[in-house]
Formats: structure tokens, C-alpha cells, sequence
């Protein structure tokens, strides 16, 4: 029913600043029950394209943008930084790092690092934003034992980025060696963040990048709201 009703939104059969049906003639028109049609409607809710109003109910929004996420960068090690994404889709948006921990690396983690689960990594967090909307939740991590003495082990900003404090201790990423894109329900947490309803599906990324030994010296995971971000592979030039 989401589905639908979005679709009809996007072609322009429920025009922007006009209210969606309500709920006594959604449910007679897919046959629903009003759970289904509150979940569908606070699934459009979530993705912005509907605001409730007191009076009229559900009022279609204008298209919020979605950015453009170019998965292969310039260098060969994408994605292409976020503020030039959102910039060639015509919007403003930032990356603010958040926390940065030292921990032992799970199974999973240390499997695609090439690591022992003996080892230590460096996780450093941080959110996507269009606007002041967090639209993406990111986690890159890295062998403790190549970062512990660089900015990447630190909080906050790395100077002059991390692909060039990787490169100034001999690790210069070179080629992604791993690249999987799939989709799963948000937790609990994720949905919150992002504004999403609960179980709304997210889009995950995860990448492994190495230098020109093949060593593993980054894993890149996130998730992302899909009614704000669009994965794309193409030639970039600077």
C-alpha cells in the first residue's frame, strides 16, 4: 500500500500541497485494515513526502532531495566524499565524526581485515547529513596496530583526511578488494536516528579497502535512508 500510494505521489496523482484521501476511503480503495493504513501512512511520514496536518490529515510534501552517492571515487578507493555528493546533487550536507573507540575486533570484523579476533581496531563513527536531517550512519574501522600512533586513532577531524594519514604511514589505499549492498530493517536505535518508522527498510553498504600489497587497511559499513540516498557506479573525473 506504501508503495502505491508513494508512486502516486511521485507522478503527481496526489500533487504537492494537497491532502492524501483519508483513512475511510484508503481502507474501502486497498481493502486495508487502519493498521495497515497508519503503518503505510507513517511510512510516508517518515520519508517526508506526507506531513500531518490537524485539520486535513495528511498533506503530500514538495520531493525532498536525494543525493547521489558516487560508489567509486576518483582514486579508486570510493565512495566519493559526502559534501561532494551532496554538491553535485545540488544541496548542502556534512559529515560529523562522532565517537572513536579502541576494542577488540569481532569475528566478522576481524575476518575482513585479515586480522586475528585477538587483535585491536579503531572504530570511528560518524553521521551523514542533508540540511540538519541525519540521512546516513557510518562505521570505519581499522587495524589498531597500523593507526594507533596517527590522527585516525584520535577524535575528531583527521587532518588532511584519512586516506592521506593511511598513505603517511605506508599504507596508501589502493583498490576496494570488497564491495556488498544490500538492505535489512532498521533497529531500534538506526530507525530513531534516521526518523524512520520501526522495521523501515535501510540500505547497507559495506566496502574493504587495501593498499597496493593487499593489505586490509579499512572497512567501511553504514546504513542509509533509502528516500534520501541513491547508490551510483560511474566514471568521475576531477
Amino acid at each position: 500500500m506504501s508503495d502505491d500510494l508513494r508512486a502516486k505521489i511521485l507522478n503527481g496523482t496526489y500533487p504537492p500541497g494537497r491532502p492524501l484521501p483519508h483513512s475511510g476511503l484508503l481502507a474501502i480503495e486497498y481493502d486495508a485494515s487502519s493498521s495497515t493504513i497508519s503503518h503505510a501512512l507513517a511510512t510516508l511520514k517518515s520519508e517526508q513526502l506526507v506531513i500531518r496536518h490537524a485539520a486535513e490529515g495528511m498533506i503530500v510534501q514538495p520531493p525532498t532531495t536525494v543525493v547521489d552517492l558516487v560508489l567509486h571515487g576518483p582514486h579508486g578507493h570510493g565512495p566519493l566524499p559526502w559534501a561532494k555528493c551532496c554538491e553535485r546533487s545540488g544541496t548542502e550536507g556534512a559529515m560529523i565524526t562522532g565517537k572513536v573507540a579502541t576494542e577488540k575486533a569481532d569475528l566478522d570484523t576481524a575476518g575482513l581485515l585479515g586480522l586475528d579476533t585477538a587483535d585491536q581496531v579503531v572504530k570511528r563513527h560518524r553521521r551523514a547529513t542533508i540540511g540538519d536531517t541525519v540521512v546516513r550512519l557510518d562505521e570505519a574501522i581499522y587495524p589498531h596496530q597500523l593507526v594507533k600512533d596517527t590522527p585516525i586513532a584520535k577524535r575528531g577531524q583527521v587532518p588532511r583526511g584519512i586516506y592521506r594519514a593511511l598513505a603517511d604511514v605506508g599504507m596508501e589505499p589502493h583498490m576496494v578488494v570488497r564491495r556488498v549492498i544490500a538492505t535489512r530493517q532498521a533497529t531500534e536505535a538506526e530507525a530513531k536516528t534516521l526518523k524512520l518508522v520501526r522495521r523501515a527498510l535501510v540500505l547497507t553498504y559495506d566496502q574493504v579497502i587495501a593498499d597496493r600489497q593487499g593489505t586490509r587497511v579499512e572497512l567501511l559499513r553504514f546504513v542509509a535512508n533509502p528516500a534520501r540516498i541513491r547508490f551510483v557506479d560511474e566514471q568521475f573525473s576531477l
